[in-house]
């Protein structure tokens, strides 16, 4: 399956993809286990043992699985790797992230950029780039 849209007005509309290669997902309530996506768009979304390349949806849970950027209202984290993860609630059990961007967040999330860590790193380059810049000035006059 190479790629698939799934789509439906009315009622929810239930897509369910199992160990599958697939490019494209769009539906109300998508649950994918054990699978590859590059896009994933749903209201509500569920991703068990898979990977994701980028996901969007009102209500995310993602589990065991890895993905690169999660965009979405209540974003639910449980056992995962996420590069960059957004949204306006985000629960998370035992996640590694390493961009998080969110007003609430609960639960224990291992973060590779810390706001400790990103104010060093900052104050670490300014302080670099002046010191590269004197030590030039002072090369040149000599």
């Amino acid at each position: 399956m190479s790629e698939s849209r799934f789509s439906g007005d009315g009622p929810d509309v239930l897509t369910s993809a199992r160990r599958a290669f697939i490019n494209n997902i769009t539906g109300e309530r998508v649950e994918v286990s054990q699978s590859a996506v590059r896009s994933l768009n749903a209201a509500r979304a569920n991703l068990h043992q898979s990977a994701v390349q980028q996901m969007a949806g009102e209500s995310v849970t993602i589990e065991q699985s890895a993905v690169l950027r999660v965009r979405g209202n209540d974003v639910s984290l449980r056992q995962c790797a996420a590069l960059g993860a957004m949204g306006m609630s985000v629960s998370a059990e035992n996640c590694r992230t390493v961009f998080l961007c969110s007003p609430s967040v609960s639960g224990n999330v291992q973060a590779v950029i810390t706001p400790r860590a990103a104010f060093a790193l900052g104050l670490g380059f300014f302080l670099g780039r002046r010191v590269v810049r004197l030590a030039g000035r002072l090369l040149k006059h000599a």
